[in-house]
């Protein structure tokens, strides 16, 4: 993995992370639902994560295709262009399930040894 996708995923991790958090303060969709604070917060931290995905390399995608990219990729663009009209039991779903499935596959991913990482990052010529 290069240093670029390295870091897309550091950063896809960390809006993971932020929705997981976001969530947790929360019940359920109908909690979800009736605070709007939390629900925007969660909803930007989805479209966060499908702005980035769409700047992972597509091989990268191709290499872990059991990973829903294009789901993810649509989930933000309903974030972005339908916000009012998204369901709150599929929010909940998403950030209850979907994201922290995704944050593992991350943490995996981040954690595995990584020798293009390293090598992007050499100052020798």
């Amino acid at each position: 993995m290069n240093i670029r996708t390295h870091n897309i995923l550091e950063h896809i991790h960390e809006d993971a992370q932020d929705a997981i958090k976001f969530a947790s303060e929360l019940e359920s969709a109908d909690d979800l639902a009736s605070n709007r604070l939390y629900r925007k917060a969660i909803v930007m931290s989805i479209l966060n994560i499908g702005e980035l995905t769409k700047h992972l390399p597509d091989d990268f995608k191709s290499e872990n295709s059991d990973i829903p990219w294009k789901q993810i990729t649509g989930m933000r663009d309903i974030a972005a262009h339908g916000y009012s009209e998204m369901d709150d039991d599929i929010i909940w779903d998403v950030v209850t399930h979907s994201i922290p499935e995704l944050a593992a596959f991350i943490d995996k991913q981040l954690s595995a040894p990584n020798d293009d990482a390293d090598a992007s990052t050499s100052l020798s010529p």
